[in-house]
């Protein structure tokens, strides 16, 4: 896709609860900005991780794959809490069967 900036995003930290917000778009070309960040940030302390994706205005599988890796990496009984999803990361979390990855939860 020759001419074609990558997709803006935003991936911000949140002290409380321990969390990130996600906004913009993720795909295969920035989905660096969401591993990075979100590696970062499950290394920092022993509790739950929320990551809010209301602001998500589309996200594909490469981005949504970060999502899943990083909840999968997270030792037992620690969770990475999707709250508030997205209707697109909703829609695509339900297509691939991801909904129930293991370390992920979604109210």
């Amino acid at each position: 896709m020759y001419g074609r900036h990558p997709p803006l995003t935003d991936v911000t930290l949140v002290p409380h609860p321990l969390g990130l917000k996600v906004t913009g778009e993720i795909d295969y070309a920035n989905r660096h900005v969401l591993a990075g960040a979100l590696d970062q940030a499950l290394q920092t302390g022993k509790q739950d991780l929320r990551l809010d994706l209301s602001g998500l205005t589309f996200i594909d599988v490469a981005g949504m794959r970060v999502i899943v890796a990083g909840a999968g990496r997270l030792p037992q009984g620690r969770r990475l809490i999707l709250a508030p999803v997205s209707p697109q990361a909703r829609r695509l979390l339900t297509l691939t069967g991801w909904r129930h990855a293991s370390g992920l939860h979604m109210p």
